[in-house]
Formats: structure tokens, sequence, C-alpha cells
């Protein structure tokens, strides 16, 4: 029993971990990008976002961002310095 338990422990963390690694708020080669103001305010179940053509998405600084929902791209579009880093 606690071999299943540390083992489900353990997936959950990797799943977690790995879902929140990445950096760019860009598309991927895989269609997926993270919404940085579900990221900002804690929201994990909000965090990865499939782009698809209709996917809500705004552009700052010379890239675009996609975000799960119209209300997360109108909240960054209102501040976006506050969710994007600057460009190195």
């Amino acid at each position: 029993m606690r071999f299943i338990l540390r083992s489900s422990f353990a997936v959950v963390w990797a799943v977690l971990a790995l879902g929140c690694a990445t950096t760019s708020p860009d598309a991927s080669a895989a269609g997926h990008a993270e919404c940085l103001v579900c990221k900002h305010n804690a929201d994990l179940a909000c965090v990865d976002v499939a782009v698809k053509a209709d996917t809500p998405h705004y552009d700052f600084n010379g890239k675009t961002y996609y975000f799960c929902s119209d209300t997360c791209r109108d909240e960054f579009a209102k501040k976006p310095g506050k969710y994007a880093k600057p460009a190195p």
C-alpha cells in the first residue's frame, strides 16, 4: 500500500512539475502555451493552453501570448507588463 501511495505521489508531482515547466508564453511546436494570468494567480488548472485557431491571444512587444479564456486575455490587456517578463 505504501508503494502505491508513493508511486501515485511521484506521478502527480511529475505531471504538475512538467506541466508548469514551459518558460515561453508563445505557442510551441506542439501547439501549447501557458496562460500567464492563470500562472500569476496560481490557478494551475488553467495554465496549460492548447493553441488552436480560435484560442484567445494578445500581441505585446512583438510576441503573441495565448490565454485559456477571453477573460484572462482581457485582464492581460489591461496591464501586460504585470504578467509578461521584459525581453532580455
